[in-house]
């Protein structure tokens, strides 16, 4: 398509009007949740023989078709819900015969920046098609990073299925998001162009899709408990909107008798939708293994009983595994020796045979599953990361260790857990002794930054994880 006819198509595009005579093809964007105290081009560009006036450079502008195609209606796209259905209805110029391919297309130059491309986001919206009401059949959404050979490559668009020429011809595009897509909500505008078997333009019009961000799945949110001095155990899911002062949602009551236990360690990324398994050592040095049950009312199902003689170690923690799967435990002893016990996969024997680490660990007062890895506070307050190894068999499960900062003996209390993956990371939460929270989030894979304050409070609990 000569970038002659990509603007014409791009001004019409904005400059049609849009029947809204089918609202219930659109869904609403889902409620949010409380927290707590421009237009377009073709992949290969059709060409058209419609003859217009000169362009600055000797070329013919082509002549906008005389067919029109209407939208029915703007359809509200909203992250990780339900699909939503638009129709397109085109009117075809008298005598048009043949088969008639069609296109919706969406300029990426009204995409966000920040990394926010066209083929990025084309990976997260699905949909299928149907012409003519006949039978839904897949049709996908693409966009390929552009060259000198094709400038419009990124343009964002959907192939829609042909059709043989009539009078009128009807599309309905069905369509849905996953969560991200875009990081904001945006009404997106572009155009639907039919043309002739040969190439040639034969209808046009405007097309605009409301894209809302939707409330984050939940298994993409993490989770905080916390322990209070009556032994209660309180989980706070993390919110679904950014992370700022409110991060978290309103605290919900898993159970009490957690007081029985002096250490309570999760095994992997602890999240909303109940996955995420822990370990608990009882005061007389018996540790108990909970794994997760998926239902966030009761997260856990009951302990199993791993074995005794745990009090030999004066910190415990974890290598968190990959989603849903529980990561191994690492366990410090009274001489300063770090041991590794492997995860097996299995709830009734958890944990293989110890492995050395290395010595040196008692030069730290805390040491908190953090990402993939931990961090650890020295006797100064030095905050150090260590992230976990690119070999998962090798014998030392960390890299070198990274200086954080310093200053960190102002916290009594951390907790290693992940608000939301997308654009987030992992999180990190620190209780300062007037028992105000922190959240503090990722600069870097393993090194947390930039701290918010979540609120006041936060003494009357005697645990974090």
């Amino acid at each position: 398509m000569p970038k002659s006819r990509m603007a014409a198509l791009a001004a019409l595009a904005v400059s049609l009007p849009l029947t809204l005579a089918s609202p219930a093809l659109a869904v609403p964007a889902g409620p949010r949740s409380p927290a707590p105290a421009a237009v377009p081009a073709p992949t290969h560009a059709p060409a058209s023989t419609h003859a217009g006036a000169p362009a600055p450079h000797g070329q013919a502008v082509p002549a906008i078709p005389t067919g029109t195609v209407v939208q029915n209606g703007v359809p509200e796209l909203t992250g990780a819900a339900s699909p939503v259905t638009t129709r397109f209805t085109a009117t075809l110029p008298a005598g048009s015969t043949g088969r008639v391919s069609a296109l919706l297309a969406f300029d990426p130059d009204q995409l966000p920046g920040a990394g926010v491309t066209s083929w990025r986001v084309a990976a997260a919206l699905h949909a299928s098609c149907s012409v003519n009401r006949g039978p839904y059949q897949a049709c996908s959404w693409t966009a390929d990073i552009p060259s000198d050979e094709d400038p419009f490559a990124s343009y964002l668009r959907v192939p829609l299925p042909a059709a043989d020429a009539g009078g009128t011809i009807t599309y309905d595009v069905r369509m849905s998001a996953d969560y991200g897509a875009l990081p904001q909500d945006q009404l997106l505008h572009g155009w639907i162009e039919l043309t002739d078997a040969d190439g040639n333009a034969l209808a046009v019009g405007g097309a605009q899709i409301q894209y809302r961000t939707g409330v984050m799945p939940a298994a993409d949110r993490g989770v905080l408990y916390a322990r209070d001095t009556a032994g209660v155990l309180w989980r706070y899911e993390g919110n679904d909107t950014s992370l700022n002062s409110t991060p978290l949602k309103p605290r919900a009551r898993v159970g009490g008798g957690w007081n029985a236990y002096s250490a309570i360690v999760p095994l992997g990324g602890q999240t909303a939708d109940a996955q995420g398994d822990l370990v608990a050592r009882d005061k007389a040095g018996v540790l108990w293994y909970y794994a997760h049950s998926g239902n966030p009312a009761q997260p856990f199902k009951p302990r199993v009983k791993v074995g005794g003689g745990w009090n030999t170690y004066t910190a415990l923690s974890a290598i968190s595994g990959e989603r849903y799967r529980a990561g191994d435990l690492v366990a410090r002893d009274r001489s300063g020796t770090l041991w590794r016990y492997r995860a097996t996969g299995n709830p009734a024997r958890p944990f293989a045979a110890r492995v050395k680490v290395g010595g040196g660990w008692n030069t730290y007062t805390s040491i908190t599953a953090y990402g993939s890895g931990v961090v650890a506070r020295d006797a100064s307050g030095v905050l150090w990361s260590y992230w976990s190894a690119t070999d998962p068999h090798a014998t030392d499960p960390f890299m070198r260790r990274i200086e954080v900062g310093r200053g960190w003996n102002t916290y009594t209390a951390f907790s290693g857990t992940m608000i939301g993956h997308h654009g987030y990371g992992d999180s990190l939460f620190a209780r300062d002794r007037s028992g105000r929270l922190w959240w503090y989030g990722e600069a870097m894979p393993g090194v947390p930054a930039g701290r918010a304050s979540v609120g006041t409070g936060w003494n009357i609990y005697t645990v974090l994880f």
